[in-house]
């Protein structure tokens, strides 16, 4: 499953991206701490309100590790003169994958997702890797181009919870997963910035870079360099790891009190980063701090999706399950509101101007509103089910890309007052579809993730009926 999906631009990752090594010591400590962590968060469950652990039973369910049922186990009649034997002793199902020669001595991970997983510090170290030359050439194909397009997907297989960085070049048509980046913890949001919120040396400045914020069901925000390869720990962490609870959120550092499920960066205030969460609020962070420096209380029920103003450094439009989208400044605290019918699963600016956006609600709609009004403009009847995701392009003024859970993307182009549709695709084997970003450099190349089928991309201008729509020529005409 695909829960999140994001888009880095041309030139922003580092060219030859760092490649960490750790060491067993190194790499005993961390899981050590991991444990460590994990045990302080169950310590912690015992000594919560009967009323909270309720409201956490599915979180937990997630975060726990179940022991492996415990049988009785069968017996083998003796044969004479011998003693008894059971069959684990009788075929050796102890040591049956265990290395003839010698025991891999790596080391045992735990976590969501790690169970069982054996982690080696190097290549050389890992019994099952028969081939140093091959694995080095691997090592050696992390060059990120200036003309490569890197998009960051939220990713969740089985039990396993990871950061797949996929890359994508047009002109080379390259896709591939670059790297991935392996979590303990269940992400559910994504949002890219380039503000280094990771500890300074004294009198140091912050230089811009290349970074991942994590919104995690735990609930916490973790960011990650994304120019490190191997990384096993993010730079910083936002909020404690606690269980779900209906404690309203404080200033400080303590964060949301249950899932985080949207984020947004701030790119004219860039020390600044809204979350939303499932808790009913909005969080400020500020970055150079690592801690919470609002609290907003604008809606009654999830916060679902955020979107800072592109012009408006503090103008923050939020969308909720509550049915309404708020346009907050952040500066007076104060809201306009629009009710919609139906719970708003995701809001979007329209790139071309400064008073309207479109919001995506449950019933299959999606509105498109001016600001300056209190009634939309219009609706369109987009999908059969609820419009999970919405992307307004930079590059092409008037189109909107729409998906659903009815497993369909639908390119629209609008106008003032009115959408038609001029693109439609079903992507069946994905289920259900949950999020589509357009790329920013390449104007008409979409990416989708859903429930199942991994990551997909769709150029839009492979349909005949957008080309003509949007007056795209064809190749070599």
């Amino acid at each position: 499953m695909i829960p999140s999906l994001c888009w880095i631009e041309r030139g922003v990752a580092a060219t030859d991206p760092h490649v960490l090594q750790l060491d067993q010591d190194e790499l005993n400590a961390l899981i050590q701490k991991t444990e460590d962590q994990l045990a302080l968060l169950e310590d912690g469950n015992e000594s919560d309100d009967d009323g909270e652990e309720k409201d956490a039973e599915s979180e937990m369910a997630l975060l726990k590790i179940a022991d492996p049922p415990q049988t009785e186990t069968p017996k083998t009649k003796p044969i004479s003169g011998d003693t008894e034997m059971t069959t684990e002793e009788e075929f050796k199902m102890d040591d049956y994958d265990k290395d003839e020669n010698e025991e891999a001595d790596g080391t045992k991970m735990f976590g969501a997702g790690l169970t069982g997983a054996t982690y080696f510090a190097t290549l050389d170290e890992d019994p099952y890797i028969t081939l140093p030359s091959a694995a080095k050439d691997e090592e050696d194909t992390y060059e990120v181009k200036p003309t490569d397009n890197l998009i960051c997907v939220a990713k969740l297989e089985g039990e396993m919870s990871s950061i797949e960085m996929h890359l994508w070049n047009e002109a080379e048509e390259d896709f591939y997963v670059h790297h991935d980046i392996l979590l303990d913890k269940f992400p559910l949001s994504l949002e890219w910035l380039s503000y280094d919120a990771g500890e300074q040396e004294e009198g140091s400045e912050r230089v811009p870079g290349n970074y991942l914020a994590v919104g995690h069901m735990s609930p916490q925000i973790e960011i990650w360099d994304l120019d490190i390869i191997n990384s096993s720990e993010p730079i910083v962490t936002l909020g404690e790891r606690v269980k779900p609870s209906k404690k309203k959120p404080k200033v400080g550092k303590k964060g949301h009190s249950d899932a985080v499920m949207c984020m947004s960066w701030s790119r004219q205030n860039t020390n600044i980063l809204a979350s939303g969460g499932a808790d009913k609020t909005i969080l400020l962070w500020d970055l150079e701090t690592a801690s919470a420096k609002e609290v907003l209380s604008n809606h009654k029920d999830k916060v679902q999706s955020l979107a800072w103003h592109l012009a408006e450094s503090t103008t923050l439009l939020t969308g909720s399950y509550d049915s309404t989208c708020s346009l907050i400044d952040c500066r007076t605290k104060n809201s306009k509101t629009w009710t919609f019918d139906g719970e708003v699963e995701c809001v979007s600016w329209t790139a071309t101007s400064p008073f309207s956006f479109v919001a995506g609600t449950s019933e299959g709609r999606a509105v498109c509103v001016d600001i300056r009004q209190t009634k939309p403009l219009f609706t369109i009847a987009a999908h059969d089910s609820e419009v999970s995701g919405v992307a307004m392009s930079r590059h092409m003024p008037g189109l909107l890309v729409t998906c659903s859970a009815d497993k369909t993307v639908k390119a629209w182009k609008v106008t003032e007052s009115a959408a038609s549709c001029v693109a439609t695709r079903e992507f069946g084997d994905c289920m259900s579809l949950h999020t589509i970003a357009l790329c920013p450099d390449y104007g008409t190349m979409l990416a989708i993730g859903g429930l199942q089928g991994g990551l997909q991309l769709w150029d839009l201008a492979t349909n005949r009926e957008f080309r003509e729509a949007f007056s795209i020529p064809t190749q070599g005409s």
